[in-house]
């Protein structure tokens, strides 16, 4: 375990020196995720100046909402998106093959290699606005509370997962980068609770793309509208997704031919 967390370490090390090296871009993306959380955050605050509730949501709880949402997509841009954008790239030039010859798990260098710092903003963002939320709705209990963080987990879980999936597809598809672009629009569309949209769209966003249970599951948990059933579905289905990555892995990795095919 110490051998794996002095690698992340490194790994983190390196990437920061790599955008400490283009500093105006680095403060340029930090003001810019402040801007697109505040707009966020703002069109909700607008939404519900002309209502109380929304498909029963209140403000409090579609606050927590916005939260999650910037909480679990900047987990994902932190260092799953631009992980798996590398292990598509390094898959496509047959570069993977330096990875497959070091000593350590290479679904763990592939999963946590590319780490981007600006996220972070985005993920203390999403911190605040969710202490935000949990103040208007007023007292929570411990279970509540306990719940948030575990079902939390889980949706980061799924999202990984679902990377990781995604990522996996380019050694049989090669190019597969428009799916990562799928990906972000079902997670722009993460940011409302999936409760609100089609049938079809709620589906999508449950079972193809979990990103909507990711984040509207969490706030279901503290707003009252999360059952015992609810929270062993997400459980069961985060079990079910990390061995089914792990496997689906493993199935790529057997179809890699490397840079001498």
């Amino acid at each position: 375990m110490r051998r794996y967390l002095r690698i992340v370490l490194l790994f983190a090390r390196l990437e920061a020196q790599f955008e400490l090296a283009y500093r105006t871009n680095f403060v340029f993306d930090l003001l810019q995720q402040v801007v697109i959380t505040a707009t966020s955050l703002g069109a909700v605050l607008i939404l519900f100046s002309y209502t109380e509730t929304m498909n029963g949501w209140t403000l409090p709880a579609m606050i927590v909402v916005v939260g999650v949402f910037y909480i679990v997509q900047g987990i994902g841009d932190l260092v799953f998106l631009p992980s798996a954008q590398q292990l598509i790239e390094q898959v496509r030039l047959g570069t993977l093959d330096f990875v497959l010859l070091k000593p350590l798990d290479a679904q763990f260098f592939v999963s946590l290699r590319r780490i981007k710092f600006t996220a972070i903003v985005e993920i203390a963002l999403g911190v605040g606005i969710v202490a935000v939320g949990f103040a208007k709705l007023g007292t929570l209990d411990l279970l509540a509370g306990l719940l948030f963080l575990i079902t939390l987990a889980c949706g980061v879980v799924l999202v990984y997962v679902l990377l990781l999936v995604l990522g996996t597809l380019a050694f049989w598809f090669v190019r597969v980068e428009n799916l990562l672009v799928v990906y972000e629009a079902f997670t722009d569309a993460a940011r409302f609770p999936i409760d609100i949209y089609p049938f079809w769209l709620r589906f999508a966003m449950s079972s193809v793309v979990p990103v909507g249970i990711a984040v509207t599951v969490p706030a279901q948990a503290v707003s009252g509208r999360l059952d015992g059933l609810g929270v062993a579905a997400i459980l069961a289905a985060t079990v079910g997704a990390v061995a089914f990555g792990r496997w689906f892995w493993k199935t790529g990795l057997r179809s890699y031919t490397g840079a001498s095919a």
